[in-house]
């Protein structure tokens, strides 16, 4: 076969398909103080409009085009709850030692333009104290079907008691590539004076 025909097969093989995400999320993640230790995280999720478009016809069982409290309530069953299995998406570690998060907890859904909001609780087992232990929180899903963003500084808050003298740094989580190395999701380290 010529050179040009080996170039023409070439050409024309399957390439390897590039994974890349189907649904966004923007986290929002605000540490929970109390005497100075994280009790707990509040987190935010806010879906693209697309795909808030998609869940809201899922579960839309009347047809309205709004979620009642009735419909909020199968989707927190049958789309939330499967999170659980996945830490919901939201990995965190002290010293290096991961957490098992208990069921996740004040479950809402917000509307917010075209936009839907999950609102969801996560507490850790045992408060952790950030001034004595390394707190790394991630949020991710590991086949990168859902891009799972920290947007920016102001995504990130520490509120309650103890939390002065803290800061929250946000830098991109070389320690758990995805899709060999393709994307890295961002963690949050807090670090106390």
């Amino acid at each position: 076969m010529r050179l040009w025909g080996w170039l023409l097969l070439a050409l024309l093989a399957p390439l390897p398909a590039w994974a890349h995400p189907h649904v966004l999320i923007d986290s929002h993640v605000i540490f929970l103080f109390e005497k100075g230790k994280v009790a707990a995280l509040q987190l935010g999720w806010k879906f693209d409009p697309a795909f808030s478009s998609s869940l809201v016809q899922d579960f839309d069982a009347n047809k309205d085009g709004k979620l009642s409290p009735t419909e909020i309530a199968t989707l927190e069953k049958e789309a939330f709850q499967d999170t659980r299995q996945y830490q919901y998406f939201t990995y965190a570690s002290t010293d290096g030692t991961a957490i098992s998060w208990p069921s996740a907890t004040d479950f809402k859904l917000l509307v917010q333009k075209d936009a839907l909001l999950y609102a969801f609780r996560l507490t850790f087992p045992q408060a952790v104290d950030p001034r004595r232990q390394l707190l790394k929180v991630s949020t991710y899903e590991e086949t990168f079907y859902i891009d799972i963003d920290i947007p920016n500084d102001s995504a990130v808050r520490l509120v309650g008691e103890g939390s002065d003298g803290c800061k929250a740094a946000i830098s991109e989580d070389k320690a758990t590539p995805l899709l060999n190395g393709i994307a890295f999701p961002k963690k949050v380290e807090i670090i106390c004076q």
